[in-house]
């Protein structure tokens, strides 16, 4: 198996729940197996924040700023 197509993906938006139309605010969540990897296309999400939570292991992630600076940092949890 490749180790990009190694997740799952559940969302929850107002498609999905009616209530939160008009809250401009939805879901995602990402269920990585071992030696999981999200594959790119990157995306951004202008005058949006977002949030990562993980339960167990490690994560490299990859941000770029409004000043088109790229921050990285590898989150772990053992």
């Amino acid at each position: 198996m490749s180790l990009y197509a190694n997740f799952k993906v559940a969302k929850a938006s107002k498609a999905e729940f009616s209530a939160l139309a008009g809250q401009s605010t939805s879901l995602v969540v990402l269920q990585f197996c071992g030696r999981g990897h999200r594959p790119a296309p990157h995306h951004n999400h202008p005058c949006v924040a977002g949030l990562l939570c993980m339960i167990k292991g490690s994560l490299e992630v990859d941000l770029v700023d409004s000043t088109n600076k790229l921050c990285t940092q590898t989150l772990q949890i053992w």
